[in-house]
């Protein structure tokens, strides 16, 4: 019997080996928001855009299986990821309405709704309260091939931090930075499918700030093709904090 953590032997779209797991969840989430009576077009990381747009109210954004890499190890931390966004020609990460993750192995469920905050088990949380780069604890994603330049600006902002923790899976990362138990989740790479907006979602719901490599306010188009590269933070300073780093600001002394 094949078991859900065996290789399907393909990989999606953005090139990451599929497991049986992410096929399985995949169905059953689209399973389940088809059955919700909604007319959704679906864009997922395994198979792309599914259904004819032209018939759809809303895009449904899915990751259907956020860490899988943990679950083929045995490390029990993964989750499931879905945004809702009213279906236009142009569509960014501003118009994302609803967002849900579901961790499983810790059985938390954040919801963020647009203008309304975030929740978690039904509880309303906010970001940590503003401190010093020196005391922030940040989940810092070097998941990339080798690249001189961008491990050592990843060193310095490391070094500047309290601490640091990763679980794999990005969008718990940034389920615990919008809830206040970690500071910042920093992903720079420039590769992260766009199917993780419910997690910077969740964050600016919660109170924080998510901007991108140049400083700005991160706002992008949905769309297959893009990559997200951001600093979600608890604040505005610590963010501009954690990039003064990784550019390597002069005035810093790095």
């Amino acid at each position: 019997m094949t078991r859900a953590t065996d290789h399907s032997g393909r990989t999606n779209l953005f090139g990451d080996s599929t497991l049986v797991l992410d096929e399985m969840a995949e169905s059953e989430i689209i399973d389940t928001l088809t059955s919700s009576g909604l007319r959704l077009a679906i864009l997922s990381e395994e198979r792309g855009f599914l259904r004819d747009r032209e018939d759809a109210d809303y895009l449904a954004v899915i990751d259907p299986v956020d860490g899988s890499t943990n679950v083929e190890r045995g490390i029990p931390l993964c989750s499931a990821g879905v945004s809702l966004v009213h279906l236009s020609n142009r569509m960014t990460t501003d118009d994302v309405e609803v967002s849900v993750v579901r961790s499983f192995f810790t059985d938390d469920t954040f919801v963020a709704k647009r203008g309304e905050g975030v929740t978690r088990n039904g509880a309303h949380v906010r970001v940590a309260s503003e401190r010093p780069i020196e005391e922030a604890i940040v989940s810092y994603d070097t998941k990339k091939p080798y690249d001189i330049d961008f491990m050592t600006a990843s060193a310095r902002v490391l070094a500047a931090v309290r601490d640091m923790r990763r679980s794999a899976s990005n969008l718990l990362d940034l389920c615990w930075t919008a809830c206040g138990a970690l500071d910042a989740m920093v992903d720079l790479r420039g590769i992260l499918p766009i199917v993780h907006i419910c997690g910077t979602h969740m964050v600016e719901e919660a109170g924080g700030y998510v901007i991108n490599e140049s400083g700005s306010r991160m706002r992008l188009p949905i769309d297959i093709e893009q990559r997200m590269s951001f600093i979600a933070s608890s604040d505005r300073k610590l963010a501009d904090e954690i990039l003064k780093r990784f550019r390597g600001d002069a005035s810093l002394g790095v």
